[in-house]
């Protein structure tokens, strides 16, 4: 049975948890079966991408950094999820609430029922230092040099490609 519990930082500011019997805690909203899927991820240090985006839409927020590693978790009397990237002994505490998908390097292990990236397309632009152009939903995100470095952002963002690198 998750305890929840809520905690008024030094700012005012005030998040609701739930701590599990493992002593991790989750945003209160997190969905049950992310929560399931992280604590298991956490136990088996496997490497995943995570996706942020409004919980409610589904829509992804375009995320590219601090989105790919192993599920670890804090130190503390709150010990939450963190995202830490290879090599690395810490990370960022998870926005758990505002997963939208998560995808180990060969499958979707989770996904929003309405997860949308957007429309995405390579357009070629004006600019010719950086000709080419990734537009989602009709305004231009992201600029490259070169087509293919364009094509794989684009394939990195719609999560046809587990990375960049």
């Amino acid at each position: 049975m998750n305890h929840i519990f809520e905690h008024t930082f030094g700012t005012g500011h005030c998040i609701q948890y739930q701590r599990l019997p493992s002593g991790t805690c989750y945003h209160a909203d997190t969905p049950e079966p992310v929560v399931e899927l992280l604590e298991q991820l956490r136990h088996s240090r496997r490497k995943i991408r995570l996706y942020y985006g409004d919980p409610t839409t589904g829509q992804s927020w375009l995320d590219e950094h601090d989105v790919i590693g192993w599920i670890g978790r804090s130190t503390g009397t709150i010990k939450v999820p963190l995202l830490i990237e290879p090599g690395d002994i810490g990370g960022p505490a998870l926005l758990d609430q505002c997963i939208v998908r998560i995808d180990s390097p060969r499958q979707v292990l989770y996904q929003h029922d309405e997860f949308r990236v957007g429309t995405v397309e390579l357009v070629r632009g004006e600019l010719n230092r950086l000709p080419w152009e990734i537009w989602i939903d009709g305004s231009v995100h992201a600029r490259f040099k070169v087509k293919t470095e364009a094509r794989q952002y684009q394939d990195f963002i719609q999560g046809k490609r587990f990375a960049l690198i």
